[in-house]
């Protein structure tokens, strides 16, 4: 399984893109991010498991400004 994090640029966008996947049927959480660099505003992260593309498509579909996802192979 893969779970996939979406760093996002506010605490309210991650909030935001957490309960839109939430309302599509992929359970998410709001992390903050361990490495925060400068540009990456607050450093919060959305992190979902499942399908990437679907998740991406749906927070950019709701205006969430997405800095950079990384996928972490969860399997074990």
């Amino acid at each position: 399984m893969t779970e996939i994090t979406v760093k996002v640029g506010s605490v309210t966008n991650a909030q935001k893109g957490r309960r839109i996947l939430q309302r599509n049927g992929i359970h998410a959480v709001v992390k903050r991010s361990v490495h925060i660099r400068k540009g990456d505003g607050c450093g919060y992260t959305i992190v979902f498991n499942g399908e990437r593309q679907t998740g991406i498509l749906l927070l950019q579909k709701a205006g969430i400004k997405i800095i950079s996802v990384r996928d972490n192979d969860i399997s074990g």
